[in-house]
């Protein structure tokens, strides 16, 4: 058990050598024997993310959003708990906004369904959402930076690299349009 700063820094260095010694040992091979166990009680459970998307009505909806938050800790564990850096730590970023863009439209669309129809875009229907109320015109213009932002998975269509693109600032923004918008919806559907 780590008591304080000082053996935390000896356990990751520690885990560090060890987790170098196997990548050097197996390169680029797979073997069995090669697995390390992934940390346990980090990553939270689908019912806990189902208990906290009260406002969906379709189990396999909830379940599917569940399992794609899950998806988002594994990336959020990555970002948190590695020293991963450049091109590899901003491809993770960007997955991980483009998660976050996909479980607000999957909630947008439900959140709203019977009141705003299914053929609008993403960002019409944020704003018919804003105009009727159910989000603030500022959480709709972070849910239009996010939509914009998350354009990248469209790999062809990019006309720049996406070098120094994604920062953890971005993906924190993220997170926290997906928290807003959840609230919001769950207010939405209370009233």
């Amino acid at each position: 058990m780590i008591e304080n700063d000082d053996q935390l820094r000896a356990v990751v260095e520690a885990a560090n050598d060890n987790l170098q010694a196997i990548q050097l040992y197996l390169n680029q091979k797979n073997h069995p024997d090669g697995k390390i166990r992934f940390p346990r009680g980090f990553l939270r459970t689908a019912t806990q993310y189902r208990s906290r998307l009260g406002f969906i009505k379709s189990d396999t909806l909830k379940t599917n959003l569940s399992y794609t938050l899950i998806l988002s800790d594994v990336l959020r564990w990555l970002l948190n708990r590695t020293d991963l850096a450049g091109t590899a730590k901003e491809m993770v970023i960007k997955n991980a906004i483009i998660l976050r863009a996909s479980i607000c439209e999957s909630m947008a669309i439900h959140g709203t369904k019977g009141t705003i129809g299914k053929k609008h875009s993403f960002c019409e229907r944020t704003n018919r959402m804003a105009a009727k109320g159910i989000v603030t015109s500022d959480l709709c213009d972070e849910l239009h930076w996010l939509w914009e932002k998350r354009t990248g998975i469209h790999i062809y269509e990019l006309d720049h690299q996406e070098y120094e693109k994604y920062e953890i600032a971005d993906y924190n923004r993220a997170v926290s349009v997906t928290k807003d918008l959840r609230d919001a919806l769950e207010e939405y559907h209370r009233s």
